[in-house]
C-alpha cells in the first residue's frame, strides 16, 4: 500500500466509529439490538485506544487522524458528564433509589443502609410484598428498618414502596399503562411535587417481546408526564435502561437527567459488582441538581444513587445554611 494511504482501514474504522456514536438512534432496532447498542454506547469509547496504539505502530497519521475522530466525538457526548456543572448551596429534597432485589438476603441491612443516606423521599422497587400485612405494608423487616423518620409512606404497586418524610396530597395511583408504578403529590416545604416511583420492564434482546412491552411503559410515562401539569416533577426507578436509549429520548425531551450535572462521571448502577450501564434514574422538571451519584455497592445487584435537589428560582437564605 502507498505510505500515503497507508493505515487507511484504521481511519475508516475510526470514521465509521464515530458515525454510529453520533448517530446510533437511527440504526435499525431490529430484535431491540438498537436499544441495546443505545445503552452501551459509551463503551464504544474503548476502541480509541486501541486505535491509536495501531496508528502509532504503523507510524500512521491517517490512522491517527481517524482515531482521533471517534475521541472527539465521545468528548463531546460524554466527557460533560466528568465536568462539574451542579449549582451549590444547601437542599430542599434528597431523593434515595434502590432496587432492593428480590434475592436480597439481608433486607434489614439494605434498609439500614438507605436510611443512613438522609433522604427525604427514598423509593425501592424489588421489595418483596410477600407476605403483605393486614396494614398493606411491605415486607415487615424492611418496612420496620425504614420506617422510623419517615412517617408517610405507601407499599408496592407491585413492589414499589416509596417512603417521604413530608405527606402525601391523596391516595397514590398507579401510571396508566406501567404496571410496576406510583404517583402520588408530596407536600414538601417548599410547595407540592408531582412524584413518579416507576420500574419499567426488564430488558431482554433476547425477547422482542419483552424489549417491546418495557418501549411501550416507557411511552405510556413520557405521555403521564407530558400531561402532569405540576411545575415540579420526579421521576425515580429502574427505568432499565440508560439515558441515551432512543426511547427514554421520550422522557429526556421532557425532564432532566441529575446525573449529567453531577460531574462525578457515567454513574454506572448495574451489575452492582463491576456496573457496566446506568440503569437507575432520577429524572426532573422544575429543579436544579446540586448533587448526583452512585452509592457504595450493597448485598443489592444494584447499586442505590442519589439526588440532591433545590427548586429552581429559589434563592438560598441564610436560614438554609
Amino acid at each position: 500500500m502507498s505510505p500515503r494511504f497507508r493505515g487507511g482501514l484504521t481511519a475508516a474504522a475510526g470514521a465509521l466509529i464515530a458515525l454510529v456514536l453520533a448517530g446510533h438512534r437511527l440504526l435499525p432496532n431490529w430484535r431491540g439490538m438498537g436499544n441495546t447498542l443505545d445503552s452501551g454506547l459509551p463503551w464504544l469509547g474503548l476502541a480509541v485506544p486501541l486505535l491509536a496504539l495501531v496508528a502509532f505502530a504503523r507510524r500512521s497519521w491517517l490512522a491517527l487522524a481517524g482515531a482521533m475522530v471517534p475521541a472527539v466525538m465521545w468528548a463531546a457526548m460524554f466527557g460533560p458528564a466528568f465536568v462539574r456543572t451542579a449549582a451549590t448551596g444547601p437542599r430542599d429534597l434528597r431523593v434515595v433509589h434502590q432496587n432492593v432485589s428480590y434475592a436480597n438476603g439481608d433486607l434489614a441491612a439494605t434498609a439500614r443502609a438507605l436510611r443512613a443516606t438522609d433522604a427525604d423521599i427514598l423509593v425501592a422497587v424489588e421489595v418483596s410484598d410477600d407476605p403483605v400485612l393486614e396494614n398493606g405494608t411491605m415486607d415487615p423487616v424492611f418496612a420496620r428498618e425504614i420506617g422510623p423518620g419517615y412517617p408517610y409512606r405507601f407499599p408496592g404497586n407491585p413492589g414499589v414502596a416509596v417512603w417521604s418524610r413530608y405527606p402525601f396530597d391523596g391516595l397514590p395511583r398507579p401510571v396508566p399503562g406501567v404496571p410496576r408504578s406510583q404517583q402520588a403529590v408530596i407536600r414538601t416545604p417548599q410547595g407540592e411535587v408531582s412524584l413518579y416511583a416507576v420500574h419499567l420492564a426488564s430488558f431482554r434482546p433476547a425477547q422482542p417481546s419483552v424489549i417491546a412491552n418495557r418501549n411501550a411503559e416507557v411511552g405510556a410515562l413520557a405521555r403521564a408526564v407530558r400531561e402532569d401539569p405540576s411545575p415540579r416533577i420526579i421521576v425515580v426507578g429502574d427505568l432499565n435502561t440508560a439515558t441515551t436509549d432512543r426511547e427514554l429520548g421520550r422522557l429526556t425531551a421532557l425532564l432532566s437527567p441529575v446525573s449529567e450535572k453531577a460531574g462525578t462521571g457515567l454513574q454506572f448502577t448495574w451489575p452492582a459488582v463491576l456496573p457496566a450501564v446506568r440503569l437507575d434514574h432520577v429524572l426532573t422538571r422544575g429543579f436544579t441538581t446540586l448533587d448526583s451519584r452512585v452509592l457504595p455497592m450493597s448485598i443489592s445487584d444494584h447499586r442505590a444513587i442519589l439526588a440532591d435537589l433545590r427548586v429552581s428560582g429559589r434563592r438560598a437564605s441564610r436560614r438554609d445554611g
